[in-house]
């Protein structure tokens, strides 16, 4: 039996200890913090077999393993160490000071996922103090770059060392439970499928001339005009085969006839009856539908002159089942304008979806039972992007799970102002992390 009130104080000040890494992507300078990850792993005693790679200069992504006793492939414990800017200035406490007070730890990082990584390391040590023998190796990982795409984080340790790894399980970051924020009561999301990336430039031409004089052929307004029929003529409304599970999975949540309609949304008159109320939230929206979000558009330098040139960068999301090439000719056609060029900056292939039918999936919902009796568990398809894609696509089951709870103000802290996590959060996390690594690797 474990110690909580140890683990617990452990726990708030190992949370405090590494907020105060400022590891604000870009530029990221994970490798600090990726060393000292190295020397919690040494000093607790998990495991001595650790490397720390550079992915670029300043970078550190640390690869651990715990051995196991059988010739099995291993639980993968993912968290990334990288974080996203902070303006000091609006928080309650300084973002990067670790602060704890009314039994919170305060600061970037907390909740996108230190805290994570914490929860894995104190569950692990935790577990080994107990005597625990593995039967199935554990791989911990602690990756730099997620913020910014993980190109030099995630994607660099899969083309990398993918076949040394080989897990049969990734676990990643992930939303965690929800109370009363879908419906009453509480529903643990567990992330199994994520939405395509494509990411354009658009570049319009036009005359330049004298602000006094505007003409027809200005690349400004030639911009504006293709982004207003684009975002004036949305995608449709389509349920992909992770978002019918996703609403299957949410519909014991809500009351007759939603929760009809939710079960069977995959019909095209469920849907027609759902639609208007769906598309008007935006996360419903999000997992319904191929969505284009013009968010950074530049044109011009001086105000009494008509530039030359106006360009817009599109963050296009696509769902799991669309093809990126009718995208693009929808987007082209959207445009009509052969005075715009389009640039794409970035792809991500389709992700996979893991399976509900799995040991995991089924430790995870046993663990969630024993630890909040009632809360439900649902598959979630991601509107936006995780490390994980990057196991999917290649066919590995990765799932997106962070065992916490949140209301729903404490959501607009991820990536906002005052981004803090409970002492009871982390508690409440190294007991389910316990629980699964029990269930799959002893």
């Amino acid at each position: 039996m474990m110690d909580e009130k140890r683990i617990m104080e452990d726990a708030v000040q190992t949370m405090s200890r590494y907020v105060q890494f400022d590891t604000t992507n870009p530029p990221g300078n994970e490798m600090p913090a990726a060393l000292w990850l190295r020397d919690q792993l040494t000093a607790r005693h998990i495991t001595s077999d650790i490397q720390v790679h550079e992915p670029i200069a300043g970078s550190g992504l640390v690869v651990a393993r715990i051995a196991g006793s059988e010739n099995l492939k291993p639980l993968m414990l993912n968290h990334h160490i990288d974080v996203v800017a902070a303006d000091a200035s609006r928080w309650s406490h300084p973002p990067f000071s670790g602060a704890v007070q009314d039994g919170f730890v305060w600061g970037r990082g907390t909740l996108d996922t230190k805290g994570l990584g914490v929860m894995f390391l104190l569950a692990l040590e935790s577990l080994l103090k107990e005597g625990a023998a593995f039967c199935r190796p554990i791989v911990w990982t602690a990756v730099p770059d997620e913020e910014s795409g993980g190109d030099n984080g995630m994607r660099w340790l899969v083309e990398h060392h993918l076949k040394q790894i080989d897990p049969e399980w990734v676990w990643d970051e992930g939303t965690g439970g929800l109370k009363d924020v879908i419906g009453q009561g509480t529903m643990f999301a567990v992330a199994v499928a994520e939405k395509q990336i494509y990411r354009v430039r658009l570049i319009a031409t036009g005359d330049p001339g004298h602000g006094s004089m505007p003409h027809q052929n200005s690349a400004n307004v030639t911009l504006l005009s293709a982004l207003s029929r684009i975002v004036g003529n949305p995608r449709p409304l389509r349920v992909d085969r992770a978002a019918a599970m996703m609403f299957r999975g949410l519909a014991p949540t809500q009351k007759f006839p939603v929760s009809l309609l939710l079960r069977h949304l995959s019909f095209p008159p469920a849907l027609t009856l759902a639609g208007r109320a769906l598309a008007a939230d935006k996360f419903t929206n999000a997992v319904l539908r191929d969505t284009v979000s013009p968010n950074v558009i530049q044109g011009g330098y001086q105000i009494n002159v008509i530039p030359e040139q106006a360009t817009a960068e599109l963050d296009c999301r696509l769902l799991p089942s669309t093809s990126a090439e009718e995208f693009h000719r929808w987007l082209v056609s959207r445009i009509a304008d052969d005075r715009i060029a389009i640039e794409v900056v970035q792809t991500s292939p389709p992700s996979g979806i893991a399976p509900l039918d799995s040991p995991f999936y089924r430790a995870l919902q046993s663990s969630v039972q024993k630890h909040c009796p009632g809360a439900g568990v649902f598959p979630l398809l991601m509107a936006g992007a995780t490390d994980g894609r990057y196991w999917r696509e290649r066919g590995y089951p990765a799932y997106g799970f962070t065992p916490i709870l949140l209301e729903r103000a404490d959501l607009g802290r991820v990536h906002g102002i005052d981004e803090r996590i409970s002492a009871e959060n982390l508690l409440f996390g190294i007991r389910i992390i316990r629980d699964i690594i029990r269930a799959l690797c002893l």
